[in-house]
């Protein structure tokens, strides 16, 4: 095959010229190998008529021609030339047509036998017809069909008139018209392949600049992840060292001003702590770490957990949340779901300024749908599409931080896309909205109990010895007055090598690891616990805390089969999360659930004892 096009240049009709060079190319390699047949019938229908020696002169011309276009397309396949000598290369195969319509002209001159039909009719029916059938070939670079046309045609009608015979100059007038025909057939035909072809040219250069605009945003989103990430690592570390300063002097303030005061300071930790944890579920989908683990589960205890949780917040704001759920089963991922209804629920409160909020539950066609509806200021028709998207809130025009980033719905979708399903909003501004998504009917038989929560002992970090390696000196501090007055017992470095050395003086060998991720010098909490647990020869329970929401580290850290939080961490989250690995069960929290309050230990979702069902 000939090479295609070659990119697009920024001279337009350079570009036309060497794209109808090219195609003409391409018709020449498709048709001429078939041309030597019209010379050939024409010979064997005149041979009869015609002189023998006339003839067979005249069919080495009429070869040669066809035989020079074959060996110019092949020479144009080989060495394709540069767009500039395109035409130059067209205008080969126009002169090589010239000289084809002259060969065949000759014969329309010379083999005409009057008063013999038969040949007439041979010799009249290829004249006519061979430009009638090289019109589309040629239509691309209509030089060579004029060039052969009129050549053709033109010496036959010439021919016949200079003849002056009865008959003959009728037909020589037909031929005359018959090429003004031809001319215009071929005007039409040109126009209309150039037309497409420009048309082409222009698709192919929008699809670029798609094609460029979506790499643009595409690097446009991975320069805004890395720049949350690194904006939330460095905020993190400080929010992360207050809280657990705070959590300590609440323990052991007595005062009531001074714990109330202290109260105010976790309130702002907790608010910082969920807008970063908002970033991070979307990283952590981002990261491809969030995977759906579907099961069956009753919906109804599920509901009742959310109502009991989210009605006083309804009831301070003078709403009513009521619940519609009958005994219904589902087959999905139970965690998901809440935190689908979750954001929900939220977004509902928020938004709603009077009347109530209902929690449906109905049967639909082979499955289940759950509904959050409020009585809320709605939505407008054509933001339906834009509240799911990316930090957009309505009815915020302040940007009141209390009312969260504007990433909740967009949350919701990404959750509802990794169980399969979608969220259906419908929406009245003024009346309120119903966000309804439906999930697969489970198997109540197949329910596995999950009432029952692995008890954590408060004293099952009594004198355990817990390493701590943090670059930072606050986060060091902190960790090591709270988890003594946990009664552990603390090594506290900012480097595996200096956590080693400790270790080999007091000859111990902890019990938990607690490292953060980004150490010094580029190295990482994962390297200090394989640099710890190859020198102590043994795998050691290891939790690593940062506040790097990076895609790749989330990855990275949920590889090592660590467990991974994120800073600022709750005290009664780290408190949970020690004990867990303490006592050799696992936490898992693929998604981050809503900040808890301060002192709640009950925190901690999806506790999972090794060998044993999910428990909530």
């Amino acid at each position: 095959m000939i090479p295609t096009h070659q990119p697009p240049t920024t001279n337009p009709k350079l570009h036309l010229e060497a794209e109808a060079a090219h195609q003409l190319y391409l018709g020449v390699e498709r048709v001429v190998p078939f041309m030597p047949v019209l010379p050939l019938a024409l010979v064997l229908g005149l041979w009869a008529y015609v002189d023998t020696v006339e003839l067979l002169a005249w069919l080495v011309a009429a070869l040669t021609m066809p035989a020079c276009q074959l060996f110019l397309a092949r020479r144009y396949r080989a060495h394709p030339p540069e767009r500039q000598d395109a035409a130059r290369w067209a205008r080969y195969v126009t002169w090589t047509s010239l000289v084809e319509g002259i060969v065949w002209g000759a014969a329309g001159t010379l083999f005409f036998v009057p008063n013999a039909l038969p040949p007439q009719l041979i010799l009249l029916g290829l004249i006519i017809g061979m430009p009638a059938g090289s019109i589309f070939p040629t239509s691309w670079w209509p030089a060579s069909f004029y060039t052969v046309a009129y050549s053709e045609v033109g010496l036959t009608a010439l021919g016949l008139a200079l003849r002056g015979k009865p008959g003959e100059i009728e037909m020589a007038v037909a031929l005359g018209i018959y090429m003004v025909m031809l001319h215009q057939m071929m005007r039409q035909a040109h126009t209309v392949v150039m037309e497409t072809l420009a048309l082409r040219f222009e698709n192919g250069d929008l699809v670029e600049q798609l094609r460029q605009e979506k790499l643009v945003a595409e690097q446009a989103n991975i320069a805004k992840s890395k720049f949350l990430a690194a904006a939330s690592h460095d905020l993190r570390q400080p929010l992360h060292a207050l809280a657990l300063f705070a959590q300590l002097l609440d323990e052991r303030a007595r005062d009531p001003d001074t714990r109330f005061l202290v109260g105010k300071i976790q309130h702002c930790a907790v608010a910082l702590d969920s807008l970063f944890h908002s970033l991070l579920d979307l990283s952590k989908m981002d990261a491809g770490i969030v995977s759906a683990k579907n099961v069956h589960f009753p919906v109804a205890p599920l509901v009742e957990r959310l109502h009991a949780e989210y009605a006083p917040q309804a009831e301070a704001a003078g709403l009513r949340l009521l619940t519609h759920c009958g005994e219904l089963t589902a087959k999905s991922d139970p965690i998901l779901v809440e935190r689908i209804l979750r954001n929900l629920i939220a977004n509902a409160i928020r938004y709603t300024r009077g009347g109530e909020i209902v929690i449906d539950c109905t049967t639909v066609d082979a499955g289940i749908a759950l509904e959050v509806r409020d009585t809320g200021i709605g939505i407008p028709e054509d933001q339906h599409e834009h509240v799911f998207q990316e930090f957009v809130q309505l009815g915020n025009p302040e940007h009141d931080r209390s009312n969260g980033l504007g990433l909740g719905l967009s949350i919701v979708r990404r959750l509802a896309h990794l169980l399969g399903t979608q969220v259906e909003l419908q929406s009245t501004p003024g009346v309120g909205s119903s966000f309804r998504f439906a999930l697969p009917a489970g198997n109540p038989e197949a329910i596995i109990d999950s009432t029952e929560m692995p008890s954590l002992s408060p004293s099952a970090l009594t004198n355990a010895l817990i390493a701590v390696i943090d670059d930072e000196a606050d986060v060091r501090e902190g960790m090591r007055m709270l988890l003594e007055h946990w009664g552990c017992r603390v090594i506290a470095a900012e480097d595996s090598a200096s956590l080693v050395a400790a270790l080999d003086q007091s000859a111990l060998k902890p019990d938990v690891l607690v490292a953060d991720f980004r150490l010094r010098e580029a190295n990482t909490g994962l390297d200090a616990i394989r640099h710890i647990e190859s020198h102590c020869e043994t795998s050691i329970p290891s939790l690593i805390i940062t506040g790097d929401t990076a895609p790749e580290r989330l990855s990275e850290a949920r590889s090592r089969g660590s467990l991974l939080l994120h800073k600022p961490v709750p005290p009664a989250k780290l408190r949970a999360a020690l004990q867990s690995l303490r006592t050799g069960s696992r936490i898992e929290n693929p998604i981050q659930p809503p900040h808890p309050a301060i002192g709640r230990e009950a925190s901690i979702v999806g506790v999972r004892k090794r060998g044993r069902a999910s428990k909530r």
